[in-house]
């Protein structure tokens, strides 16, 4: 890597739980060299650059330097994550799902009574009418 040059990556993986101290949250680092190393599927080893000086001598003579320069680049991949509790967020959340199981009810009422083959049977179950229990029958159904 020192004479061809090379490409190093350097990896930051950085989680953290902010609800604990910030002695606990800490990157951890690792590193690892991401130009290919295989001589025969590599077209120019390392990493490595051209550039031209174009320039005249006093006679009018056009020259040029060309420079092929080696180098180590660094590349920072940094990821994470990090979270802090809130009571706000997490209630929102639990009554959102409250609410979702109320609307399920409604919409399983709505399909029972009104969309199935049998619903004159399970709306006699669901409700019970206070004529039944003025004519005696609703003693009778609650056995």
């Amino acid at each position: 890597m020192a004479v061809e040059g090379g490409i190093m990556g350097i990896q930051i993986k950085w989680n953290c739980n902010l609800d604990r101290a910030a002695s606990h949250c800490l990157p951890r680092y690792s590193f690892r060299r991401l130009d290919t190393r295989d001589l025969d599927h590599n077209v120019s080893p390392g990493y490595n650059f051209r550039f031209a000086k174009y320039y005249s001598d006093p006679t009018g003579t056009e020259h040029r330097t060309l420079i092929k320069a080696y180098g180590i680049r660094f590349d920072i991949i940094v990821f994470g994550k990090a979270g802090k509790f809130n009571i706000i967020p997490t209630m929102i959340n639990v009554g959102s799902g409250l609410a979702l199981l109320g609307v399920a009810t409604v919409l399983c009422d709505i399909i029972v009574l009104y969309c199935m083959k049998k619903r004159y049977y399970y709306r006699e179950k669901k409700y019970k009418y206070v004529e039944d229990y003025e004519q005696g029958i609703g003693s009778e159904m609650d056995r």
